[in-house]
């Protein structure tokens, strides 16, 4: 019938939506584009998800998700928690996308220094992010593959601000073997020198 609603199945219309926000920032996203990409009439969109806003949020959850669920992943049958650390940090560089970077970066950079809920959730992905991180290092330091003199916590900052980082460059175009290949020698840096690990605490 014509005008009626093409109908979606929720999850990939969120994922639609995600990948439109991801493409053009929250800002630049219309709802026109939003209904493009979704296959729902606006109406349909408010109904299934909320304003925009609220689909936003959505959004950055399902990435969100997908990101917590292919870091597990990562440590399946993976017993050296040094190969861990770097199959770990390998799905979030993986997780981006040349030219359009990493969904959490552009908005952390974009919304959250203007909006609450959106930095409170950003807050929280991160910090389980490190905790994921922390643990591996702290594993590989039980098990001698580091040294004990590593503060964890300062190696996580480290490796969680120079990932980020390189998630902003791939928005510029950097390829994920470039970023790859950047951030596993920074992690070798930051797991094996402690003379140069201590100076960046200066």
């Amino acid at each position: 019938m014509a005008g009626r609603p093409r109908k979606a199945e929720p999850d990939v219309a969120l994922a639609a939506a995600m990948n439109a926000f991801w493409a053009k920032g929250y800002e630049s996203t219309s709802m026109s584009d939003l209904t493009e990409a979704t296959g729902l009439h606006k109406a349909s969109l408010y109904q299934s998800f909320g304003d925009k806003h609220q689909l936003f949020v959505s959004a950055l959850k399902l990435y969100f998700a997908k990101t917590a669920k292919a870091q597990k992943d990562s440590r399946n049958g993976e017993e050296n928690p040094i190969e861990a650390l770097k199959k770990s940090v390998d799905t979030t560089i993986d997780q981006c996308a040349e030219g359009k970077g990493c969904l959490a970066v552009n908005s952390l950079i974009e919304v959250a220094p203007f909006d609450d809920e959106i930095d409170r959730i950003l807050k929280q992905f991160r910090q389980r992010l490190d905790k994921h991180l922390a643990n591996l290092v702290d594993e590989a330091k039980q098990k001698k593959l580091v040294a004990k003199s590593v503060d964890t916590k300062e190696a996580v900052k480290l490796i969680s601000v120079f990932m980020h980082g390189l998630t902003a460059n791939m928005a510029a175009g950097m390829s994920v073997n470039k970023a790859r290949a950047l951030l596993h020698d920074q992690l070798d840096l930051v797991l094996s020198s402690r003379k140069k690990f201590r100076s960046t605490k200066n």
